[in-house]
């Protein structure tokens, strides 16, 4: 059987989790990314799907947060207990971005693999999303979950101006398996760990500026 050759350089992936993903979904060329699915719920019946917001609060200015959430090195924005940044596809230039690589700011169409760490440590696992949408003028962000990925849905980050001048965060997500138990107990639990670490690290961005 002929081995394939791959263009993902495999040594720039710090996380075994991510490195699986690859292999199980054949991702070895641009191509191959370039065909990846994200799931879109304008074209989806999305009623049976559940429901879970969580509000945030930094005490800086809009137009400084929104900037911080369009800029933040990917690396930045997704560690520390549960995340950790893995790869990067960017539709628009078909090209892959690891984790010491110069970015540019967020973009639509935009592929990100992370590993997220649940129980101690005890399950760890591959998550993929795509940005979809960025809206200057309304100050949101959404995102998309990969089809081939455990849930299917997606994201919506909106900022707004709140007393005293400082910024609200709304993080809106719809989503839903095949399984009951995890959507029910085990994905509202983890979503809000994993969103609430992801807000954390804007906010500790700003804090160094």
């Amino acid at each position: 059987m002929q081995q394939t050759i791959s263009e993902v350089n495999f040594n720039r992936i710090s996380n075994e989790q991510v490195v699986s993903f690859i292999h199980d979904n054949e991702l070895y060329k641009l191509n191959d990314f370039a065909a990846l699915e994200s799931f879109c719920p304008k074209t989806n019946c999305t009623k049976q799907f559940y429901q879970h917001h969580k509000t945030f609060f930094i005490e800086e200015r809009l137009e400084k947060v929104w900037n911080a959430y369009k800029s933040i090195h990917p690396k930045k924005a997704w560690c520390g207990s549960m995340l950790e940044f893995g790869l990067q596809y960017c539709r628009n230039n078909n090209k892959l971005s690891y984790i010491d690589d110069e970015y540019t700011g967020a973009k639509a169409g935009q592929i990100v693999l992370i590993r997220v760490k649940a129980l101690g440590g005890l399950a760890k696992v591959a998550v993929g999303h795509e940005i979809t949408s960025i809206n200057d003028e309304q100050h949101t962000l959404e995102t998309s979950y990969l089809v081939k990925g455990k849930s299917l849905g997606s994201q919506r980050i909106q900022l707004s101006t709140c007393n005293k001048g400082f910024t609200k965060i709304s993080h809106h997500t719809i989503y839903k398996s095949g399984s009951w138990l995890r959507d029910k107990l085990i994905y509202p639990f983890f979503h809000t760990k994993a969103i609430r670490e992801f807000h954390s690290n804007i906010r500790k961005s700003l804090a160094k500026q």
